[in-house]
């Protein structure tokens, strides 16, 4: 798969409009859609800003063909260490929290 349609398959897998992932990651509307129509290419940096927007990393961007690896971002990273370190006790809690907040 090439550049274009990865950010394509990214773009609508997501439900991201063209405008909104222009917003999200500070790349213009215009180069984006050139991007997937494959009249350029992007730079690492313009890569990282757009896979930034799509909330994904590098890895999963390039990695569409194998669904059973997971890449977590930063943040689910932080949250996966810090409930590793709870009593089980504690992190019984913070399920059911999670849960219930899923739940609304």
């Amino acid at each position: 798969m090439e550049i274009s349609e990865r950010l394509y398959y990214w773009r609508n897998l997501k439900r991201i409009s063209v405008y909104k992932l222009s917003k999200l990651s500070g790349v213009s509307e215009n180069h984006i859609r050139n991007l997937e129509n494959g009249k350029k290419q992007p730079t690492i940096k313009t890569l990282q800003a757009l896979t930034d927007g799509l909330n994904i990393t590098l890895s999963e961007f390039f990695n569409t063909e194998n669904d059973d690896i997971i890449y977590l971002s930063k943040g689910e990273r932080k949250i996966l260490d810090f409930y590793r370190r709870l009593p089980k006790d504690k992190a019984d809690i913070l399920i059911n929290f999670y849960e219930q907040m899923s739940a609304e």
